[in-house]
């Protein structure tokens, strides 16, 4: 089935929104790592229930969400395997190596510089003193996460993408098998490596198989799944059971479909959410190690303050994103075939 102008459309409408919350996952902390050890932040009550609710709560459902897509675009295509590969090598494998290169260069020099060594240290050892063992788990093998933290999608995805002829022919002989395999691989609190992106991969190729759409809750009214939400996000916060907090993002994942109908009717606010989503990518891979670095600074620098917690938690990303952005077109403008590269293409 050919994904409608719609479709595509909204879709990179929720990616946007989808990268606002894996930023602000990222910010998210009560204490902060320095070579010299940790700072603490006691977050009265007020502000670690804010924190909490959007960046605990709220902002979980960016991840599965870019899962999710991936999964509908890739099994929507339907390429052949080698075409998968040979696509997936070019979008996903050669920007993973270039970027977490990069990030392991950025912090290779700054841990080098007796100014800044401080704040990018932590408690690991220094790039440059890594052993074998210790380079392959910059890459993210043989450890949880790369360098570049946030690369570990990419990975995951990579791997998942390796099943795509098992998937694909499972789906197409059990669709309600594989969807409910994967709804509950995305609910029940257990783990193991490559979950998230099994589960949602699974439920992608699922609603694909069965021919049906992201837009399907489109016949709701976003009052009533909005409030559903927020009732299954609220018990998610104050609950604190994995179960319960799996759900609220499998809840949320369907609000903010439906939420992107009300963005698309909406012409101007539509071009708005496009014009951004250009630069979903650049953020991904620009910004959690920016976050971080800035965050930092801010608990060296600025008053041990809720006011000051509070201003950090809600600017930083803010900034951290329109810088991102502001680079990725510098780089686009001045390196274009580099950019194209960088980006897999996109």
């Amino acid at each position: 089935m050919q994904m409608t102008k719609e479709e595509s459309d909204r879709i990179r409408i929720v990616k946007w929104i989808a990268i606002v919350m894996v930023v602000f996952l990222h910010i998210y902390t009560t204490e902060v790592n320095f070579a010299d050890g940790k700072n603490a932040a006691a977050l009265p009550e007020w502000l670690l229930l804010l924190e909490t609710g959007a960046s605990q709560v709220i902002s979980r459902c960016g991840v599965p969400t870019f899962f999710l897509f991936s999964a509908v675009l890739l099994f929507r295509a339907d390429h052949s395997y080698g075409e998968v590969i040979r696509k997936k090598a070019k979008t996903l494998l050669v920007p993973y190596l270039i970027w977490n290169s990069f990030w392991i260069a950025v912090f290779a020099v700054l841990q080098s510089l007796s100014f800044t060594a401080p704040y990018f240290s932590g408690s690991n050892t220094p790039i440059l003193q890594c052993s074998v063992k210790e380079w392959f788990e910059l890459y993210g093998i043989g450890q949880e996460y790369p360098q570049c933290y946030p690369l570990w999608f990419m990975r995951d995805l990579m791997a998942v993408v390796l099943l795509f002829p098992l998937i694909k022919t499972v789906a197409k002989r059990y669709p309600n098998t594989l969807l409910c395999l994967g709804m509950a691989l995305s609910i029940l609190p257990f783990s193991f490596w490559g979950k998230a992106a099994l589960a949602w991969f699974l439920i992608g190729a699922a609603v694909v198989q069965k021919k049906g759409t992201l837009m399907i809750f489109d016949h709701y009214s976003v009052a009533l799944i909005g409030t559903v939400y927020f009732v299954c996000a609220a018990a998610a916060l104050f609950l604190e059971y994995p179960i319960i907090r799996n759900i609220s993002v499998l809840v949320g994942i369907v609000f903010w479909l439906r939420l992107s109908k009300e963005i698309y009717d909406r012409e101007k606010l539509r071009q708005i959410f496009l014009r951004l989503s250009e630069s979903v990518f650049m953020i991904y891979v620009l910004h959690e190690m920016t976050l971080s670095s800035v965050r930092k600074l801010c608990f060296r620098l600025l008053p041990a303050k809720p006011l000051f917690w509070l201003l950090e938690y809600l600017l930083i990303p803010i900034g951290v994103m329109a810088g991102c952005i502001l680079a990725g077109n510098i780089f686009k403008k001045v390196l274009p075939g580099w950019y194209r590269i960088a980006t897999g293409e996109r």
